[in-house]
């Protein structure tokens, strides 16, 4: 009896790490950077001063289902990656900026907002969050950041910010995207009560912060 209560306990515990070591961000202050998209890489990048293959080595980092390396030094996910989630398959720098399709310049320490440019190649590359929204928040939704504020939780009826206040929302329990236009997503939303309404959604605001993100699961 007791060797199957121990068994149980080591299953919940492998579990209980599973879980731990996956990262989505759902507060505005856990993006600290929100840049032109994200950088999805598999396994290990070098990071680069300059984007120059000859260019000074800023960091080496790898990283497994299970940890997060930089030079040596073990670092959670969440000071790392934008998302993260080994079981997924999804490993997601925030990409600040890129030269043509061969150089992306990524965040690599949140913390500290260390950023560098890395070589891309076939397996990794920039996924604009336009283009995000549209693969992933048709297909499996889009949530709201949780410390969205109640004056922003508002849908239009035209995509421009003196246009009319067509509902306000409480808590939605999901939304789907249908458009974008420009810094505005037409959205249908179900709202804590299961009404649903569509309308126009400020996605993003003019300083490049998201109100929304993408649902990758």
């Amino acid at each position: 009896m007791k060797k199957i209560i121990l068994f149980i306990f080591f299953i919940l515990f492998i579990s209980m790490q599973a879980i731990a070591v996956e990262y989505m961000p759902k507060y505005k202050n856990s993006l600290s950077n929100y840049g032109i998209g994200l950088y999805f890489g598999e396994g290990k990048v070098t990071v680069l001063e300059a984007p120059d293959e000859n260019a000074k080595v800023l960091a080496r980092l790898s990283w497994d289902a299970n940890t997060v390396d930089i030079d040596g030094l073990k670092k959670e996910p969440k000071n790392v990656f934008a998302i993260f989630s080994p079981q997924k398959s999804l490993s997601g720098f925030i990409a600040l900026d890129e030269i043509g399709t061969e150089y992306t310049k990524i965040i690599y320490d949140n913390q500290k907002q260390l950023s560098g440019w890395i070589k891309n190649s076939p397996e990794n590359k920039v996924f604009y969050w336009r283009q995000l929204f549209y693969r992933y928040g048709k297909t499996r939704g889009l949530y709201m950041f949780a410390d969205t504020v109640k004056t922003q939780k508002l849908l239009r009826v035209s995509p421009d910010e003196e246009s009319e206040i067509s509902y306000e929302f409480i808590y939605p329990k999901y939304i789907r995207l249908q458009l974008i236009k420009g810094n505005w997503a037409l959205i249908k939303v179900v709202d804590y009560d299961n009404e649903q309404k569509v309308g126009w959604f400020k996605w993003r605001n003019s300083d490049g912060t998201l109100n929304l993100f993408p649902e990758f699961y």
